[in-house]
Order: C-alpha cells, then sequence, then structure tokens
C-alpha cells in the first residue's frame, strides 16, 4: 500500500468503517496496521479516529480486527499526549479516555459517580461564580460548633470545603456526597438541596470504564461481520412478532453492571434519564437478537415507578459496545417508545436496531401497539425535523392517527416513490409532526388504546376520590380509601405480602377506588388484588402480564378517565 499520511489514514479508515466484505476487510486490517507508526495533530482528526475505531469495535469484521481495535483504544492516551495544550483543550468533553467531562449532574447521577467511580469528579470551582446555593446545602451538613467559623466572611465555600475534606480520601466531591449518604432518611430533601446547587463537576476521565474508549459489557464471542448494513426492514411486523429464542435476567451482579455501561455511556455525553438513574438491578432483561446484537431491558426500583404505567429503559449493545438506548412506557397492550442511536454508530443499520427494541418489548410484555410522540420524529425537534425522521417511522409502518395527516403522508410518500431524489419540505414535515404515529400489530384491537391523556384523568380522578372521604387529612383520606379498598375486595390477611406490595396497594387505593370494584364478580375481585401485588413484585413485567389478564379492570378505567370533566 502506499504510504499515506496520518490524516489521510484516519479519513479512510472512516469512510469504509461501515462497509463490509472481503476487500473492505482487507483495508480497514492495513489501516489499523499503520496507526501505531502515525502521530494525529489535530483534535478533529483524532475524535474522527476514535469514533471510527469504536464504530469497527462494534461491528468488526473478524476477531481479529476487533483485537487490534481494541489495542488501538487501550493506547489512546500515548496519541494525547503527543498533541499540542490547545488541541489537547479540544477534546474537553468528548468523552474520549484520558480527557475531561464538564457538567453539573442530577444528585442521582452525581451519587453513582461518587458511589461507582470515586476520584473522578471533582466540584469545578472555576465554574461556580455563585456559591450561595451550594452554601444552603452546606449548612445543613455542618456540626454546630462549625458555624461560627463558616458564617464568618473570613473563608470562602471551596476554602471551607477544602479544610473539611482534608484528610479523606477522594476529592471535595466524594467527601460532599459521603455526607448526603449519611443522610438517606430523608432522600427527597437532600436531593432537591444538592440539585437546587446545580454544582459543576470535572471528571477526569484517564483510562477510567466510564469513557467512552473504555465503556463496554463483557461478552463471551465476539460476533464478525461480513454482510453490509441492512438498511430497510422488509416486514416490521412480522420481524417483531418472530420469537426471541435467548432472552434472560440477568443476575443482580451482572445487572448492575449493565447498568453502570448504560450510565456511563449518557454521562460522558451530558444526558442521563430515569430508566438508568432509577433502574432495578434485579430486573435487568438481555436478549440475544442475532448479528452481534444484545437488547437490554431495565425496569424501574420499585419506589419510582409509575401508578399506572410500566417504564423501563432500553440499552442497545453490538459485542458488548453500548451504541443506543431509549425507553418504553408500557400500558396494557400498548407501548409508547422511542430510540436514540449515539453519534459513532450511525451508519449503522437504525431501522433493523429499532425493530428488534420492539420485538424485545413484544416478546416481554406481549404489547401490539407502539406509539410515537411527534418529538420522536420532528414535533419541537429541529434535527429530528430536518433528519426527516418522520420517514424513517413510516416506513416501518408507523402511521399518523389523524386521518388528514395520514392523508398528506399517503401523497408525500407516492411523490417519493415517484421523483428520485425528492426531499419532502421541512414546511410538511413540520404538518406531519403535529400527532402521535401508532405501529399496529395483527390482532390488535381499537379498544386496547388509552390515550396518554386519560392517564392524566386517572391522576383527577385519584384527587376527586381521595376529596369524597371528607378527611382534611391527606393521610387520613388515604388510610381510609384504603381500608374500604380492603373490604371491598375482600383482603382477609396481608400478612405474606411484602413492603414494597403494601406500599404500592396504598399508592394505587385511590385510583383504583374510582372504578367503584365493590360489586365486580369475586374472579376479577381476584385478578385486581394480583394486579395491585404485582405492581410493587420484584419485577414489573409481571405486573405488565397480570394487567393484560384484567380486560374489565382496563375497561372500566377506560371509561371512567374518558368521562372526566
Amino acid at each position: 500500500m502506499k504510504r499515506i499520511s496520518a490524516r489521510q489514514t484516519i479519513r479512510r479508515l472512516h469512510e469504509i468503517r461501515n462497509q463490509y466484505g472481503p476487500e473492505p476487510a482487507a483495508e480497514k486490517s492495513s489501516l489499523l496496521d499503520l496507526l501505531p507508526e502515525l502521530t494525529a495533530r489535530a483534535a478533529s482528526d483524532l475524535q474522527k479516529l476514535h469514533m471510527s475505531l469504536c464504530f469497527i469495535r462494534a461491528y468488526p469484521d473478524s476477531a481479529e480486527v476487533h483485537e487490534k481495535v481494541v489495542r488501538l483504544l487501550s493506547g489512546f492516551d500515548s496519541l494525547i499526549a503527543g498533541m499540542s495544550e490547545s488541541q489537547q483543550a479540544a477534546l474537553v468533553d468528548s468523552g474520549i479516555g484520558w480527557t475531561d467531562v464538564h457538567y453539573h449532574f442530577s444528585f442521582e447521577v452525581a451519587a453513582w459517580l461518587a458511589r461507582r467511580f470515586p476520584g473522578v469528579a471533582s466540584i469545578d470551582w472555576g465554574e461556580l461564580p455563585d456559591c450561595s446555593r451550594l452554601d444552603e446545602l452546606l449548612e445543613h451538613l455542618l456540626h454546630q460548633a462549625e458555624a461560627d467559623y463558616f458564617d464568618s466572611g473570613q473563608v470562602s465555600t471551596e476554602e471551607w470545603v477544602k479544610i473539611a475534606a482534608e484528610h479523606q480520601p477522594g476529592t471535595d466531591f466524594d467527601w460532599l456526597l459521603s455526607q448526603l449518604d449519611d443522610r438517606r432518611h430523608d432522600s427527597r430533601f437532600w436531593t432537591s438541596l444538592y440539585n437546587a446547587a446545580e454544582i459543576p463537576l470535572r471528571c477526569q476521565l484517564a483510562d477510567s470504564p466510564m469513557s467512552r474508549t473504555a465503556n463496554v459489557f463483557p461478552v463471551k464471542t465476539i460476533r464478525g461481520r461480513d454482510i453490509a448494513m441492512q438498511s430497510r426492514v422488509a416486514n416490521a411486523k412480522r420481524e417483531i412478532a418472530r420469537p426471541i429464542k435467548s432472552i434472560r435476567v440477568l443476575s443482580k451482579r451482572d445487572g448492575a453492571r449493565l447498568i453502570d455501561v448504560g450510565m456511563s455511556s449518557l454521562a460522558v455525553r451530558h444526558r442521563e434519564t430515569i430508566h438508568f438513574n432509577y433502574a432495578n438491578a434485579e430486573e435487568v432483561w438481555l436478549a440475544d437478537v442475532g448479528r452481534g446484537v444484545s437488547i437490554a431491558a431495565t425496569g424501574l426500583l420499585p419506589e419510582h415507578r409509575y401508578p399506572l404505567e410500566c417504564t423501563m429503559g432500553f440499552l442497545i449493545l453490538s459485542n458488548g459496545v453500548p451504541i443506543g438506548y431509549g425507553g418504553s412506557s408500557i400500558f396494557y397492550r400498548q407501548a409508547n417508545t422511542g430510540i436514540n442511536i449515539f453519534e459513532e454508530y450511525r451508519g449503522s443499520e437504525a431501522a433493523w436496531l429499532w425493530v428488534q427494541v420492539m420485538r424485545v418489548f413484544h416478546a416481554l410484555s406481549g404489547c401490539t401497539r407502539f406509539i410515537a410522540n411527534p418529538y420522536q420524529f420532528g414535533g419541537d425537534n429541529t434535527e429530528a425535523l430536518q433528519s426527516g425522521a418522520f420517514w424513517f417511522y413510516y416506513r416501518l409502518g408507523y402511521r399518523p392517527v389523524v386521518a388528514k395527516t395520514r392523508k398528506i403522508a399517503r401523497n408525500e410518500f407516492a411523490k417519493i416513490q415517484k421523483k428520485k431524489g425528492y426531499r419532502t419540505p421541512v414546511s410538511v414535515l413540520r404538518d406531519l409532526a403535529t400527532c402521535d404515529m401508532h405501529l399496529v400489530l395483527p390482532g390488535a384491537r381499537q379498544s386496547e388504546f388509552f390515550d396518554e391523556g386519560w392517564i392524566e384523568s386517572c391522576s383527577l380522578l385519584a384527587t376527586r376520590e381521595l376529596a369524597l372521604t371528607g378527611q382534611r387529612s391527606r393521610r387520613k383520606a388515604i388510610d381510609e380509601l384504603s381500608r374500604r379498598l380492603i373490604d371491598d375486595l375482600k383482603i382477609k390477611l396481608m400478612d405474606g405480602w411484602s413492603q414494597e406490595e403494601r406500599k404500592w396497594f396504598v399508592r394505587l387505593a385511590p385510583i383504583v377506588a374510582a372504578t367503584k370494584p365493590a360489586g365486580w364478580p369475586a374472579r376479577e375481585k381476584t385478578l385486581l388484588v394480583n394486579l395491585m401485588r404485582a405492581k410493587g413484585g420484584q419485577s414489573e413485567i409481571g405486573y405488565v402480564k397480570q394487567f393484560a389478564r384484567h380486560e374489565h379492570f382496563f375497561n372500566t378505567l377506560r371509561k371512567a378517565s374518558r368521562g372526566v370533566a
């Protein structure tokens, strides 16, 4: 091969990173062999190289190519060290190993950082000119004997924290979070104080597994690839309904490890989501969907679940590399969901991956209707609008729920098929992104659909039920409703119920009471009790399955919520 510069090598590798077959594989291998001898001077080149290496690690041509990429990524620190200070500074917030990430995370992510990666994060005092909110937090942590000096004006907040943390392991941030960890008894209060302070952090990634460079969930076997990326799915509905051979719940230890991978993949990209912040390590499902791709679905901890919906997160992994994520809210036999592919892995096969995500949720919950909200394809989302994301969903079988919008879509799609190179005007895409889109599997019924707005109506029904008790105290009102519901459902003993099952019975009581179950047949009452217990179970998928069996409760709730004025 003719000798080429580092920049040319990097650019060529990026061009063919997602091409497969004997010739691209051989060229990739040759380019990878050249890289250790080359020096990248510009941050943009290094970022492009890192992006290409991450992509090939996720989609390697062979185990040999994968090994070369892993070796190059593990030595990425030497490439960064060879750059000028100004170019190194340009890599800040890239998420690449041996660089820094600056961000003010929520308390949930901050606590996870301190627990899983001690010594990585520190308070970024230069980005905290006003310490008044942090002072409010610290004032609640002070011992009385410390207050006079803290309030004296002789010491800055930074100086005081340095004194307080001087003989403690880790950073000033680690010290602060250890104080909050001692006060778990009133977690909402401390969470609010921390979030109000908006404490900027500096995370020095070094070789931390938190970085994009090292963040991988270990797999036993690397699956090489020799076929081109699949840009279309011939029959999405048929593929979604196809059974999955391997889907299992991970051990608590492996579940926690996978959650760490998900949290890390978001944190270094300045993102976070409740699906991982509150993920339940005892409910992490891992499905092998083929081609080296796995989908991990995570349930929420019982105390953070939603009253009626089952909210789950998902992480897409290719050969253990996190390449995308999202969340899904399951209610009866429908799932409201969306997908995000990380920047490095765009140009892969997003349509096929999205179908596999839906396939996993169909396998877990039996849902037959998938809902995409306008934001996913352009509503208040400029990037999705300009990219024409609407057609991504449309080609998979999603259709607008409003007849007028459905007609516009049909006409536009006919133009796309007829005129080569035709692109739908942004103004039309904006009109198309004004209502939900549904993908409906065979056997689904319109009577099984529950509008998201009706869930808010259920909340209003709960408020009215509590008000009807006539109790001035909310606690007394809840207690009265719960006692009444126990009588209505003929529950004799709760001795065998777990603490979480008891809590969720009380939490659901106002909504359930609104359906007036006292006169229901005994079988329907038994099913309802089982459903309420399942909400507080170890796996929320159990609740989804119980709900799917209780058509009477669903229909009654649907009728009651639609009748709210």
